[in-house]
């Protein structure tokens, strides 16, 4: 029997899609893998992703539970997401997203980008004034969603720097001792912080969830859907903001388009949003699986089937988007990304990435013009053993 690809695929580059991905979406839409220590279809086109994102065959849960390999951060996150029972994921992820979606509310996102742009503006003022070389990483893309995510749940800025290492170590998957404790810390300190504003209510979501349903939500019931705004919230925007960097300074002549037309900078973070795949893939994997039958072309997925959607080879698909590898501020009205997936688990908090990015970008380039790498690109490290992925440094001179 002729051997199975193995996820993830080696990819010579820190940034894109690696060589097999695209030589499997050249060959067809899906095709059968090892991924994680189980046989998995991989589907890799546009068309084919988006349509299994929306569809409700596909579910976070397996059907047909059973001792995995899996690693407890991958564990926490499904659980965060009430994805971790088949019997009960509809239900407990449609209540989930009933009480969190009321909370991202256009007043609320209008304040917060009132924040955000206020704390980038000090950011950049202090990079800006630092002697280079600087870790870019430290100085901006970890502190901004730290920031904004503490404004958004309530949390003493004082205490950002430990809640966001907390958070970083949860999605760590090379340490289960390691990830159960980071994950603890940030169960008992949200825990905490809930029954405080029990007592001391402020303009946060906590405080909101708090009073929702006439006040009968639980300290736990609160404290794990703060986790999971503060989990998906936090550390793919710090990686975006990382990623973004490193595409525009690979892309110069978009770079000087945006600092002179700083209006652009929405298209670039769609374009930073579609393209940002780093290191192996890690951040641009959706795992699924099937609970019912579902055909793709001439390919059957069967009950219990795991599937990998790859929505970051589906991003670059030349079938969607001409010239797909190219970044491209100028685009004539492109298809809707996959970034923040689609369907029923549609990314809740897209709209305050977007509004952090744009804040990012339509002011770097310009407070910084001459901002380049201080290191070889080839000398950063991507980070696969955690979920998201990520960078630990960017060096900078300017």
């Amino acid at each position: 029997m002729k051997e199975l690809p193995q996820l993830p695929f080696d990819n010579p580059d820190i940034l894109g899609i690696a060589p097999q991905m695209r030589a499997l979406q050249r060959q067809g839409p899906i095709t059968r893998v090892q991924a994680a220590g189980e046989d998995a279809w991989l589907v890799t086109r546009y068309d084919e992703v988006k349509a299994l994102l929306a569809d409700r065959r596909l579910s976070l849960s397996n059907p047909n539970p059973q001792p995995s390999a899996k690693s407890a951060a991958r564990a926490f996150m499904v659980a965060l997401m009430a994805g971790d029972d088949h019997e009960t994921e509809a239900v407990r992820h449609a209540r989930m997203r009933a009480l969190l979606v009321p909370r991202f509310t256009t007043r609320r996102m209008r304040l917060m980008k009132t924040r955000i742009e206020h704390h980038v503006d000090e950011l950049l003022d202090k990079l800006a004034a630092s002697a280079p070389p600087v870790d870019l990483h430290r100085a901006l893309s970890f502190p901004l969603p730290t920031m904004t995510v503490c404004d958004l749940l309530g949390v003493p800025l004082a205490d950002r720097e430990r809640f966001g290492q907390w958070a970083r170590g949860t999605f760590d998957q090379s340490d289960n001792q390691h990830s159960a404790n980071t994950f603890q810390q940030v169960v008992d300190y949200t825990t905490e912080l809930v029954a405080r504003k029990r007592i001391e209510p402020g303009d946060d979501i906590l405080s909101e969830l708090i009073a929702a349903e006439d006040g009968a939500l639980s300290d736990a019931e609160i404290a794990q859907l703060g986790n999971a705004v503060l989990l998906f919230g936090y550390e793919t925007t710090i990686v975006r903001i990382d990623l973004g960097t490193l595409l525009l300074l690979r892309n110069p002549d978009q770079r000087a388009l945006l600092a002179e037309k700083p209006e652009l900078a929405p298209a670039a973070v769609e374009e930073i949003l579609r393209l940002g795949v780093g290191g192996k893939g890690s951040n641009a994997l959706i795992p699924r699986y099937a609970h019912s039958d579902i055909t793709v072309g001439e390919t059957v997925i069967r009950t219990g089937d795991a599937v990998m959607l790859a929505i970051g080879a589906a991003n670059y698909d030349g079938r969607a988007y001409p010239d797909g590898d190219l970044f491209d501020l100028t685009r004539d009205k492109p298809k809707s990304h996959l970034a923040f997936g689609h369907g029923a688990r549609h990314c809740i908090g897209r709209t305050l990435a977007r509004i952090e990015l744009t804040a990012v970008f339509e002011r770097l380039f310009r407070r910084l013009p001459d901002l380049r790498l201080a290191v070889p690109e080839e000398s950063l490290h991507w980070q696969e053993h955690r979920i998201t992925g990520g960078f630990d440094e960017i060096p900078v001179t300017f």
